[in-house]
């Protein structure tokens, strides 16, 4: 766990060029499941970086990425939305828990939106960041049958 916090936070084997950079041009490729936790979170608005570590991740259908650290940041704008029962989407100023997994992750027209559950707050959350500046960087990749996931 703590090499998963590590990465997260930028440190450990990822400073030690045991990692990959995903090419900017399969960005619009990766899927999360949530059957992949998320393994750490660091969500800081003033500084306007969002970074969070999963097991994996999949780039198309047929390729997993092992290890993976997204960063988000420098984004113009960000909203969050807690959904919240008998209420809908609610705009909140602050998750009140990290992510346990990453449900969606959708890129349009310069917004990325990454929803998924809380660890322990038990809701549903949307972040979504105008125009941010994106990097992924993974461990290790290996090949699935298409059919194992399904974007």
């Amino acid at each position: 766990m703590e090499e998963a916090r590590a990465c997260a936070h930028g440190g450990s084997a990822w400073q030690h060029g045991h990692v990959i950079r995903l090419d900017a041009k399969h960005y619009h490729t990766l899927t999360f499941s949530p059957d992949e936790p998320v393994l750490a979170m660091i969500l800081d608005q003033d500084a306007r970086r969002f970074v969070v570590g999963v097991t994996a991740a999949f780039a198309g259908p047929d390729v997993m990425l092992e290890g993976v650290r997204l960063e988000l940041s420098t984004w113009s704008t960000l909203r969050l939305q807690e959904h919240v029962q008998d209420r809908g989407c609610v705009t909140v100023e602050y998750l009140h828990d990290e992510l346990a997994e990453i449900c969606d992750f959708e890129m349009h027209d310069g917004e990325i939106r990454v929803s998924g559950f809380l660890r322990q707050a038990h809701g549903y959350v949307d972040l979504i960041l105008q125009n941010p500046k994106m990097a992924v960087e993974y461990v290790a990749q290996r090949e699935v049958r298409s059919r194992e996931h399904k974007p």
